[in-house]
């Protein structure tokens, strides 16, 4: 596994960026919605427009023509402000390179109705506004990369990115490499207060399969809502993303069902729940929640939950798995099998229903061992240099013959590794390590290491060179 340094990241998109405006056969030099829109009258494919440096107040974009880059001559160099706002109803464009800073306006600040469109290293920042970016129905294969989502006012009670779903038309969107940071509700509003940092679907679309990837994004003081994420749609992967300090909010299926929760990492704040839907799977995750709960299953009337497999995941510190056995709706058919739980987890779970199935989990205990499903397993943990646990010595105390073959649901098309065959950090399972529990093989060939951090997410123009 290689990862690249902020200075490398910075240095090889500055390039591409770049590249763009030599290579292609026009380019265009514009500072005004007038020079905007004549241009694009007598563009072709391949063509590019640069909108020149500086701060741009109440411009309003429509990018309609198809296959062109939009471009801001010094990446991160023009700042929209005022009651700016960019539409994308064109296919296949690049826009990228500006920024958007404390303006006010009734409906989005950028909406994309098109298809094949890609937005990358735009900065969004203050902005009072409805949704911050909104990919519109009936469009596919968006993708959203290293861009910054921050500081939505406390007055805009909605999400801050919205992707919808479309009945029979799956997005195939990819959120990747963002950063979500400071989303914050007021003092005293509750937990549904309505500043999502990222929602798939609506409650109605809950029966429309979006397939959207979220992966390689940071989270951090989201707490506009408690629902970090609110998956409201179906066979979506959220996966290498890391949630930081954001308190009580959480990784939320909320409506929907297949979804996949996938190598995370959930750290300082809460875990992940699960309130509807059937057919889910938390796979190789980790969790050092501190005083925030780590999973939460509920028990709810609307579409109870139904089949879910919690898998392969460590447990460093929080709450204990809440199995939403209270009610009359408890989630069916709920299996765990080969999660790691160290010493701080006692118990292991909580309101059971007594149907959840447990097979071959360690725990870190000396004495203490729930009654099935688990075995104890000796070994001293030490903080890696980049603050994460991993396991050291290891002594096994009982034969162990991990659960194989677990039927968890396959996303058509979308690369998820239902069978599992590699750890969170795409070490292949194979050999002395196959049969470890959690979600890292300590074999000490690769470091346990956020895939996303400040640093290395959102446009690499808000970070110094040094």
């Amino acid at each position: 596994m290689h990862f690249l340094s902020t200075k490398s990241m910075i240095l090889s998109i500055a390039a591409v960026l770049m590249v763009y405006s030599y290579t292609l056969a026009e380019t265009y030099l514009v500072d005004s919605v007038i020079e905007f829109d004549q241009v694009q009258k007598r563009m072709q494919a391949g063509d590019t427009i640069l909108w020149s440096e500086g701060n741009y107040g109440d411009v309003n974009l429509v990018l309609e023509i198809d296959h062109i880059y939009f471009l801001a001559k010094k990446v991160g160099g023009t700042i929209f402000t005022g009651s700016s706002t960019l539409e994308v109803k064109g296919d296949g464009n690049t826009v990228a390179g500006f920024q958007f800073e404390g303006g006010k306006i009734e409906g989005d600040v950028i909406d994309i109705y098109g298809n094949n469109n890609t937005i990358e290293h735009v900065n969004i920042h203050a902005y009072d506004s409805h949704y911050y970016l909104r990919i519109r129905p009936d469009c596919q294969y968006n993708k959203i990369t290293y861009c910054n989502f921050e500081a939505k006012p406390e007055t805009q009670e909605s999400s801050v990115v919205q992707i919808e779903a479309t009945e029979g038309l799956p997005g195939y969107h990819i959120v990747s490499h963002c950063s979500f940071k400071n989303h914050t509700a007021p003092p005293g509003s509750g937990a549904d207060y309505g500043i999502e940092a990222l929602r798939i679907g609506y409650s109605y679309q809950r029966m429309f399969i979006s397939r959207t990837i979220v992966e390689y994004c940071y989270f951090e003081k989201c707490n506009g809502d408690y629902e970090i994420i609110s998956c409201k749609a179906r066979e979506n992967i959220m996966r290498y993303n890391t949630f930081h300090n954001n308190g009580p909010a959480h990784l939320t299926l909320r409506h929907g069902s297949k979804n996949l929760v996938y190598g995370n990492f959930f750290i300082d704040g809460a875990g992940v729940r699960i309130k509807e839907g059937q057919d889910h799977a938390v796979i190789n995750n980790y969790f050092d929640t501190g005083e925030y709960m780590a999973i939460q299953l509920q028990n709810h009337h609307y579409d109870p939950v139904d089949t879910v497999y919690i898998l392969n995941n460590t447990f460093i510190s929080g709450f204990p798995i809440q199995l939403g056995g209270t009610g009359d709706f408890p989630p069916g058919n709920v299996f765990l099998a080969n999660n790691l739980f160290s010493s701080s987890f006692d118990p292991v779970s909580v309101d059971p229903t007594n149907t959840e199935i447990w097979e071959t989990n360690a725990i870190q205990h000396d004495d203490i061992i729930p009654d099935s499903g688990f075995y104890k397993m000796q070994m001293n943990t030490i903080k890696n240099k980049y603050g994460l646990i991993e396991v050291g010595d290891v002594k096994f105390f009982a034969e162990i013959s991990m659960t194989k073959d677990i039927p968890v649901y396959d996303i058509p098309v979308l690369d998820d590794d239902v069978q599992i065959s590699y750890d969170i950090m795409k070490q292949n399972k194979t050999g002395e390590f196959a049969a470890f529990p959690g979600c890292y093989l300590p074999t000490r060939q690769v470091t346990l290491i956020l895939y996303a951090t400040a640093e290395n997410t959102g446009p690499f123009y808000l970070y110094s060179m040094n």
